[in-house]
């Protein structure tokens, strides 16, 4: 009885993947925070998308290395299974410094660039054969599609009690809304009639309804489906909306076979396709905690409701949702009050990474600066106690106070200064005792100019119970941040002045931070 185990092991596969990790450390650009790999193949047809997130928060296209291409196909291949084939798909996630996971895909159809031709499908059965059974309906009707089946996208799906025509379906997101149109009305004609047909959901109007037929190779629509979208905002179905979008809204090159082909199914000569299985995104669950990690370090800053959206839309505010089109893609944009969103946003891997982006841009509000500066004064400083009951504390040399291991380096303070903070004084950090880096509490956190990550630290706030020597400056623009806040190096960790006494720990801060300077 031949075996159905794979060639691959569980620890010849995590050596595979252990030594792609290795090359792509030592490929990846020096600010690298993260990778996202889709990796999809058929046959011999490799299709890779990778985006980096770097340590600002920012998501940036990058181009998997050649070399690391027969890494994946050593584990597509080694990992077949005679009868039941291997996967279609797999998705690769670094996290730095060399911590991957990997989630394979052996049944649903990938979510292509472009769709791959009939050759392959055909190819990769041959390669990874599979039992009838386990073919999927995708690969099966693949050969249909390659003989110009096409899929007809209908223009309503019923009517109500009124007779009225009802089309419940998703809604072609604002910005994409445009675009979509062109694609629907700039296809190539294939049938044509003169005049226009009556409007359905306009009784008695002029007939307006053009009486033509599009296609694009793999789809056939009449011209009332853009019509009733540009008039009724009656929405097309979502599978073709999103093979509108995984076509980056350009129609291809359509060969004159298809033309044909969709000629007749709009004449009812030929019958179309049943249409794809529509699967809607879902929210992940890491996603979800994000979102509410966001929500909290909003109201924590006291960002008002009204200058953000969560998901939901909100016009005139930003709003963080997720990038239609994409299985698990994530955008941040201005929704205008008069206009909507606009142009198309930069997307980001997850929703974590264009959260903070989401709560940098807000904090960063030259409206909410001012707004906070005006009521903003020094913190309080005690009068001296009477020289009797105790010396004065005497300012430490700068040279003499480093920061901790782990914490940014001096230079991220300028116009640095010994001081002493006193009693009553209130400080706050991102972080754990460890360090000795604090900020004036309350600090706006794009005035402190930290790693975009700290925000994920716990927040503390301390005041001081007695003098402590630090050194204090203004932070300098640093990771995309204005800097400007005043911040202190402590003469030991907070842990050790926690412990002697000399700080604190307060629930939240009494005090306002000194106004950010430029």
């Amino acid at each position: 009885m031949t075996s159905t185990q794979p060639r691959l092991t569980p620890e010849d596969q995590n050596a595979v993947l252990g030594s792609v990790t290795t090359l792509l450390i030592h490929r990846l650009p020096g600010d690298w925070s993260q990778l996202f790999l889709d990796f999809r193949a058929l046959g011999s047809l490799v299709d890779a998308q990778v985006s980096v997130l770097n340590i600002y928060g920012q998501s940036v296209e990058w181009t998997l290395p050649d070399e690391a291409l027969p890494f994946f196909l050593e584990l597509r291949s080694g990992m077949y299974r005679e009868g039941m084939g291997t996967w279609f798909s797999a998705r690769f996630h670094l996290a730095h410094p060399n911590a991957y996971s990997i989630e394979y895909n052996r049944a649903e159809e990938p979510r292509w660039t472009h769709r791959p031709a009939e050759e392959y499908f055909q190819e990769d059965l041959e390669l990874f054969p599979r039992d009838e059974a386990e073919i999927p309906d995708w690969v099966r009707t693949a050969g249909k599609a390659a003989d110009h089946g096409l899929y007809e996208a209908p223009v309503f799906d019923g009517s109500d009690e009124q007779g009225r025509p009802i089309a419940p379906r998703p809604a072609v997101h604002p910005q994409d809304r445009e675009d979509v149109l062109k694609y629907l009305e700039g296809a190539p004609v294939v049938l044509a009639a003169r005049g226009f047909g009556e409007d359905l959901l306009q009784p008695g109007a002029e007939p307006d309804v053009p009486l033509t037929f599009h296609t694009d190779g793999t789809w056939v629509w009449s011209g009332a489906v853009p019509h009733y979208l540009r008039k009724h905002h009656v929405n097309p179905v979502p599978q073709l909306v999103r093979h509108i979008h995984d076509n980056a809204y350009a129609v291809p090159p359509v060969e004159e076979e298809a033309r044909q082909a969709a000629t007749r199914i709009a004449t009812g000569a030929a019958e179309s396709l049943p249409l794809p299985e529509y699967r809607p995104r879902e929210i992940a669950d890491h996603d979800r905690a994000s979102l509410e990690q966001l929500r909290a370090r909003l109201e924590h800053f006291g960002v008002p409701p009204a200058e953000y959206g969560i998901v939901e839309p909100r016009m005139d505010a930003l709003v963080i949702e997720p990038a239609p089109g994409t299985d698990s893609g994530w955008q941040v944009q201005f929704w205008d009050e008069n206009r909507g969103p606009t142009g198309r946003p930069a997307v980001f891997p997850n929703a974590a990474a264009a959260a903070k982006t989401m709560l940098g841009t807000l904090l960063w509000s030259p409206e909410l600066d001012a707004a906070r500066a005006r009521p903003a004064a020094a913190p309080p400083v005690p009068p001296p106690a009477p020289a009797q009951a105790q010396a004065p504390a005497q300012p430490v040399p700068v040279a003499d106070i480093q920061p901790m291991p782990d914490e940014p380096p001096l230079s991220l303070l300028r116009d640095r200064l010994p001081v002493v903070l006193p009693p009553g004084a209130e400080v706050d950090r991102f972080g754990d005792e460890n360090g000795n880096l604090v900020f004036a509490a309350r600090t706006m956190f794009g005035n402190r100019s930290l790693p975009p990550d700290w925000l994920n630290r716990r927040y503390h706030v301390y005041r001081a119970q007695r003098p402590i020597p630090a050194v204090g400056g203004i932070a300098v623009p640093w990771f995309g941040q204005p800097g400007g806040g005043t911040g202190y190096f402590l003469v030991t960790s907070v842990r050790d002045l926690l412990a002697d006494g000399s700080l604190v720990e307060v629930a939240e801060a009494t005090t306002i931070p000194p106004v950010p300077q430029g």
